[in-house]
């Protein structure tokens, strides 16, 4: 799962979102807070959902707020939260015995690249030195973990530096402060129109090559059991979303860039063109996306083989795969 931020919206600490049309419903409408990790196009169903009225349709009074894992899984369990994308940071808490649960999946290949100075030329040559990334256990350096396991290469033999959100890692690769990088392909796009990256070269695209989830949407036990209802509206509405933005991408970067104080409508258009490749048909994972990664996070966490959950007890897509069913019995389909 990913809870990166682009710097291109890059939000510290817990953001109300500002009103918009349909962000708040009726009185008599299910008050819900809904996180999201940053204001791109990769939470772009959550936005499309509150601007086209699809939470209100499902009886719900929905406000977002703009908070990292670290805060929004807390507030799951709480229950002040009752969603959140930040499924990376709610997975964490699964494996330490967390009662949360992962209800979609958007992507089951990361779009990450990795880049290296003229001493790394394949993953082989990683190994004693370090790759930069955002923060340590991050889904930068889990797909590094996966691909370097699936290359045959102990994946603690290479060291993982943390420069945090912007163009801090760029610089590092080109000062030679780390000979490798990895990070999303439009970050690298950026990072080379700002100039940066002039004696640099891609050793590794990770997309169509890697598995494992990336983005999604997770919740508490608690709310599926006692509110279900509200979990499947929740669901419904961003299922919704996700058919409106595969059918209008216009209007999809438009509702995202109201979101952002100064909204680049090309690299929104970008972006949007990346998710639409890695977005999943049904919203969900196969299992051979997931096991792969569980291991991996485990492995992090010094969490034994033998302490990780089921996947029934990881991702509940019981709720998606109903709400799909009926949307397409219904003949269901999304206008402009």
């Amino acid at each position: 799962m990913n809870d990166h931020v682009s710097r291109r919206s890059a939000v510290a600490g817990i953001a109300v979102l500002g009103a918009l049309p349909f962000g708040r419903a009726a009185e008599a409408a299910e008050k819900i807070t809904i996180s999201v990790p940053s204001t791109n196009v990769d939470d772009a169903a959550i936005f499309v959902a509150l601007q086209k009225g699809y939470f209100a349709a499902a009886g719900l009074d929905a406000e977002l707020i703009v908070a990292g894992g670290g805060v929004a899984t807390p507030g799951l369990l709480s229950g002040t939260l009752q969603a959140s994308a930040s499924p990376a940071s709610a997975l964490s808490a699964i494996l330490r015995g967390a009662e949360l649960r992962i209800l979609l999946v958007f992507g089951t290949s990361p779009p990450y690249q990795l880049w290296g100075n003229d001493s790394i030329r394949s993953l082989a040559d990683l190994q004693g030195k370090s790759v930069g990334i955002q923060s340590r256990g991050d889904t930068f350096e889990l797909a590094t973990r996966i691909a370097l396991q699936q290359a045959g290469i102990p994946p603690d033999s290479v060291g993982f530096t943390p420069f945090g959100v912007g163009a801090t890692s760029g610089a590092a690769l080109t000062s030679g402060s780390v000979p490798a990088i990895c990070t999303a392909g439009v970050e690298i796009n950026e990072l080379q129109a700002h100039g940066m990256l002039k004696n640099a070269h891609l050793v590794l695209n990770y997309y169509g090559k890697i598995r494992m989830p990336f983005n999604g949407l997770a919740t508490s036990q608690k709310l599926i059991t006692e509110r279900p209802q509200v979990v499947r509206g929740i669901v419904t509405a961003i299922v919704k979303a996700v058919r409106y933005a595969r059918a209008f991408k216009a209007q999809t970067v438009a509702f995202t860039g109201k979101y952002q104080k100064d909204p680049n409508v090309t690299a929104l258009g970008q972006d949007y063109d990346v998710l639409m490749d890695y977005l999943t048909p049904s919203l969900t994972a196969p299992a051979d996306a997931l096991v792969p990664d569980l291991a991996v996070r485990a492995q992090l966490l010094n969490i034994p083989k033998t302490q990780i959950p089921p996947i029934d007890k990881v991702y509940n897509f019981s709720i998606a795969q109903s709400v799909n069913a009926e949307l397409d019995r219904t003949r269901w389909r999304p206008t402009a």
